[in-house]
């Protein structure tokens, strides 16, 4: 666990500004909000930094209004050199549009994280990218966070895409309206005879002994051969059952360790 969250604290710690990101530009489609830098070559008249208006329009000097909502940055240069070439206001013209600050395409981020709320995407937005903006998991951040997209859900699970390499999940394209939750953790629960009683972050196949040694291991009163687990079944009932120290705990498990008799 403490490598996952190392990468994505380093990721974290190098993530760059929106505004800033400028890979795979050509992919991003222009809309309400935005604001492009446009010049048009060998004339220093026409370098201009404008805002799309609500209805992802451009008001240009000459030309008026031009519709690029859902626009490339190619294709809004060639919409804008048309008009000006069209027009008799510029012969041949080179038109060249960056984006100054990305402001249409957003994506909301809930739950356990340390900034929740709305972000603006750039054309490159990631998974891990998100996450490092909006401040990391929370101490209690589950390891499976979920993507909302389109009506339909996706489980992610963090360490185990991280770990292993699996980077079509964590370097994922954010889209427009997606929404990323990011559930409280798995936990179980110890008491009893052990060193320090209370709920703990339930790893992937942790075993009994496992999750004691957490909680501190056996305190000086405990039996070492009594331990049992109170499970909730699917009904809701609860079941007490004598575990092995090799058995796998599950999600809200209450490991309970007995005294020792003598």
């Amino acid at each position: 666990m403490m490598k996952w969250l190392l990468t994505l604290c380093m990721a974290c710690a190098f993530a760059l500004p929106l505004a800033a990101r400028a890979e795979n530009a050509g992919e991003y489609k222009l809309g309400p909000g935005d604001v492009i830098k446009v010049s048009v070559y060998d004339h220093p008249d026409l370098q201009l930094e404008l805002q799309l208006t609500k209805d992802g329009e451009l008001s240009f000097p000459l030309i008026g209004q031009v519709k690029l909502n859902g626009a490339s940055f190619a294709e809004a240069e060639q919409a804008i050199a048309q008009r000006l070439s069209k027009g008799g206001f510029v012969k041949n013209p080179q038109v060249n549009v960056l984006i100054s600050q990305y402001r249409s395409q957003r994506v909301s981020i809930i739950g356990e994280i340390a900034k929740p709320g709305r972000y603006s995407l750039d054309s490159a937005t990631n998974l891990l990218d998100l996450l490092a903006i909006a401040g990391g998991l929370t101490g209690n951040g589950g390891d499976v966070v979920q993507l909302l997209r389109d009506g339909k859900r996706t489980d992610i699970n963090l360490p185990r895409d991280i770990n292993n390499g699996k980077s079509e999940n964590t370097t994922l394209r954010m889209q427009n309206d997606d929404v990323i939750y990011v559930p409280r953790m798995q936990q179980y629960y110890v008491y009893g005879e052990v060193n320090r009683s209370g709920n703990f972050r339930l790893e992937q196949n942790q075993t009994v002994m496992q999750a004691l040694a957490v909680a501190g291991g056996f305190n000086q009163r405990a039996s070492h051969t009594s331990i049992t687990i109170n499970r909730t079944q699917p009904d809701g009932s609860v079941k007490t059952i004598e575990v092995q120290p090799t058995d796998l705990v599950q999600v809200n498990d209450v490991i309970y360790v007995k005294e020792s008799l003598f």
